[in-house]
């Protein structure tokens, strides 16, 4: 192939399965069949009996209702369900010496974001993406929801961050309160061999920032090390950070930042977001920092953002863009020669096709786009190889937007292309 000219190609990196037995995507319990409105009316003559009104059906579908079996969803989550495991929060790095390393979270036997046993799985490649080792675990425990954190690099070792929480938890978001009474904290898992072996999980406890928010890291994509500007060196990786009495999507819960000063051993709080942040992307541009977020309250349908002055200890703009549709997922942010690019599904049409959109002027507008992936999709993430091609990990599927995970490698000529 020459890559001197637009290239597009992509290759399975994660796939779900049963045991060491891997599948295209996993065997649902159940299907969506239709979407219809239900009222439910109360007995008054027997406390214990409710009545459900469905409105949508037709004839036949009513006529249908008393020969089939009901089950009520009571954990809102039921109709995640399915055999084995499956794959979500893909984190991408590619690491100085040339290694791309993926990580993701493998979740068992339900979809769900919590109510079950879920681990941290990578894989690595040594040719800039094209091929990829067999996925493997690099961290799992019993009765434990491990959610990973963001992947990054600093002097010379690969590191994920990660929190954990009992396995019966069904809501992450609103344990967060009674995980920071119980002092909050999070872990790290090292490589010192370019992603071929990791070292046992070591506890971290970050200091609160100024205003008293706790913070730890309930991101996949991945951190950064500043290179440049009075806080060259220092670690930023995003986060969600807790602030009990405050407003947010779960009250107290908002969006902000952790950093770092001494190469990941000790960290602090930084900036949070206004009420409603969620899921952050970051990136070093030049004056600071660009972050790119998603706002769950009082949603507007567009990309948020903000920009700090100060390494990420607070943020001194923010604001949404009219050019970044958003649906609500997290997205991948890279810095490359040609400016900043940007991963994400399309917020138009039910297909939720993943694009890739770049931005010449460090984030403050993004005029060009281009369609990677037509179909079901929903998280990703970005890095860039030294020959400047470009790799994008992103969950997709055929019916559902999680079935698997692909890495897309292309080059900056596809980006500008016109087909």
């Amino acid at each position: 192939m020459n890559e001197s000219r637009a290239f597009l190609e992509t290759v399975d990196v994660f796939l779900p399965g049963e045991g060491e037995t891997l599948t295209e995507a996993p065997a649902y319990h159940w299907e969506q069949a239709e979407e219809i409105v239900g009222r439910i009316f109360r007995s008054t003559r027997d406390p214990n009996t409710m009545l459900i009104n469905l409105a949508g059906l037709t004839r036949e579908e009513r006529r249908a209702l008393p020969k089939m079996n009901f089950r009520i969803d009571r954990s809102g989550m039921d109709f995640h369900d399915f055999d084995g495991f499956g794959i979500h929060l893909p984190g991408l790095i590619v690491t100085e010496q040339g290694t791309a390393i993926a990580v993701c979270q493998r979740r068992h036997d339900s979809m769900g974001d919590a109510g079950h046993d879920s681990d941290i799985i990578a894989s690595r490649s040594d040719d800039g993406g094209k091929t990829w080792e067999r996925q493997k675990v690099i961290f799992e425990e019993p009765d434990c929801t491990a959610i990973p954190g963001p992947i990054f690099e600093t002097r010379g070792a690969v590191f994920v961050a990660f929190w954990k929480m009992p396995a019966q938890v069904m809501y992450d978001l609103e344990y967060f309160a009674a995980y920071a009474r119980q002092g909050g904290g999070f872990w790290l898992i090292k490589s010192v061999d370019e992603g071929r072996n990791w070292s046992e999980p070591f506890f971290v406890k970050p200091e609160p920032n100024d205003e008293g928010w706790v913070a730890w890291p309930n991101n996949c994509v991945h951190g950064i090390e500043l290179k440049s500007g009075p806080h060259a060196g220092r670690l930023v990786m995003p986060a969600l950070a807790y602030k009990e009495g405050e407003p947010g999507q779960i009250p107290g819960v908002r969006g902000g930042l952790l950093y770092s000063d001494d190469g990941g051993e000790s960290w602090k709080a930084g900036g949070v977001l206004p009420d409603g942040s969620d899921e952050v992307s970051l990136v070093e541009v030049e004056g600071g920092l660009y972050i790119n977020h998603r706002a769950n309250t009082a949603f507007t349908g567009k990309r948020h953002f903000a920009r700090s002055d100060d390494g990420g200890e607070s943020f001194c703009e923010l604001g949404e863009h009219d050019d970044l549709p958003d649906q609500k997922k997290h997205c991948g942010l890279i810095r490359c020669e040609e400016g900043l690019l940007f991963s994400h599904p399309t917020a138009t049409g039910p297909a939720r096709d993943m694009t890739i959109y770049l931005s010449r002027d460090g984030g403050r507008t993004w005029p060009i786009s281009r369609l990677l992936h037509r179909g079901p999709s929903r998280y990703s993430d970005l890095a860039v190889n030294a020959d400047g091609s470009i790799l994008c990990i992103y969950t997709h599927g055929r019916t559902r937007d999680r079935e698997k995970m692909s890495v897309a490698r292309f080059n900056m000529d596809w980006i500008i292309s016109q087909g």
